[in-house]
């Protein structure tokens, strides 16, 4: 059983200029973000536990843009982390520190359209091993991932539009051979049945390229939808339909898959939401996976308080391995405004994963229990942070 305890003290001093021109807006926002944390269990270790110091130091800066034609929202900051007592796992290489969040997009509300976005995050290799999701160095990399949306709406008849598009996504893994490319290509028929009903058809032809030969394939989907509105509380969003996936090496699979996504507002504060999707994804490591999701959960929002609660489950199965994955269990986050500048944050996770897997020695089940709390201080530019941490990861195989 791995345990890890983190104490961490943040500050963050954000400024902000503008600059506004007769055809266009422009808004930038520079800041400065200093960390310092605490970690008894860097390298999540069961057995010989190793503690250090780490400093975070990131600056940043976001640029809001707004005129006829382009809208863009664009953040962008380096990441660096020094550890105290093992200086090599810095991260101070700069394909390693960048971190972005970009989003532009060209000519909204016209009949075509065109939405480029850049992400640059650090991401989970091993989708089983999870409970890294609190420490950068372990079953992590840096992944660059670009899309491109292009779509035209042809108004056919007042409540008939066919809306043709495609995509282009890219994932870029540093130090980890995963790269890959998908082209989409999707043709759909919208029918807006009344103010409050809408309902689709749509065909999507899908091509995925990736380093690994064995992993390529190609992708078909048909699909069905419909989004409707039941007075003023609910909302119904739906969709189902057929795939066919071909690889490059021969084999071929059929598979339904479908989404249901319901929203209630109990009351002005409380909302209550209950979401099903069954559908296909890939991962770093292991390829294609078909994965299903469900989740039931309830918020609360006013001025002084939010809290949120949800039960979730998800389960995967792997196409080039031969691996069955399933998660459940339930989270909580609460967080309490004590003064004008002033607020406690509360968070609490509990789930069990059992990973089934071709060879029964490897099979493996896991109870993890995550609590968390913050003291947070806001005024005007200046944010000030004091949190902890402690998470137990518990399994059922050594190590």
């Amino acid at each position: 059983m791995s345990k890890i305890t983190i104490l961490s003290l943040l500050l963050m001093f954000s400024t902000f200029t503008g600059t506004t021109t007769v055809l266009a807006a422009l808004e930038v926002h520079p800041r400065m973000m200093i960390e310092e944390e605490y970690n008894d269990n860097i390298f999540l270790n069961d057995i010989t536990r190793e503690e250090d110091w780490i400093t975070t130091v990131e600056p940043g800066i976001s640029f809001n843009y707004d005129n006829r034609s382009v809208t863009a929202t664009v953040d962008y900051s380096l990441r660096y982390r020094f550890y105290k007592n093992h200086d090599e796992q810095n991260q101070d290489e700069f394909k390693n520190i960048q971190r972005a969040n970009a989003d532009v997009q060209f000519f909204s509300g016209r009949p075509f359209t065109l939405r480029l976005t850049e992400v640059i995050s650090r991401e989970v290799v091993d989708e089983s091993e999870r409970n890294t999701e609190y420490n950068e160095l372990i079953n992590h990399t840096t992944v660059y991932h670009t899309t491109a949306t292009p779509e035209y709406r042809l108004q056919l008849v007042p409540t008939l539009s066919l809306v043709m598009g495609g995509s282009y996504d890219r994932f870029d893994y540093v130090y980890y051979p995963g790269d890959y490319e998908e082209y989409e290509g999707r043709v759909s028929l919208v029918k807006q049945l009344s103010s409050s009903t809408e309902v689709f058809a749509r065909y999507a032809y899908v091509v995925h390229i990736t380093d690994a030969n064995a992993d390529e394939f190609d992708r078909q989907n048909y699909t069905l939808g419909i989004t409707q509105q039941l007075g003023g509380r609910t909302t119904i969003s739906a969709e189902g339909g057929y795939s066919e996936i071909e690889y490059d090496i021969g084999y071929k699979a059929h598979f339904t898959n479908g989404l249901v996504d319901i929203t209630y507002q109990l009351s002005e504060p409380v909302t209550i939401s209950l979401a099903y999707s069954h559908d296909f994804n890939t991962t770093i490591e292991d390829g294609l996976r078909e994965i299903r999701e469900a989740s039931i959960g309830a918020s609360y929002n006013r001025d002084s308080l939010i809290a949120s609660t949800e039960v979730f489950w998800n389960e995967s199965d792997y196409f080039s391995i031969d691996r069955n994955d399933e998660v459940y269990g339930v989270r909580c986050d609460f967080t309490r405004s004590l003064a004008r500048a002033l607020s406690i944050n509360i968070d609490a996770e509990y789930e069990r994963a059992e990973f089934v897997d071709s060879n029964p020695d490897s099979d493996e089940v896991i109870n993890r229990l995550t609590i968390g709390t913050s003291l947070d201080y806001e005024y005007n530019r200046f944010l000030a942070s004091l949190g902890y941490r402690y998470r137990i990861n518990e399994s059922d195989l050594d190590g």
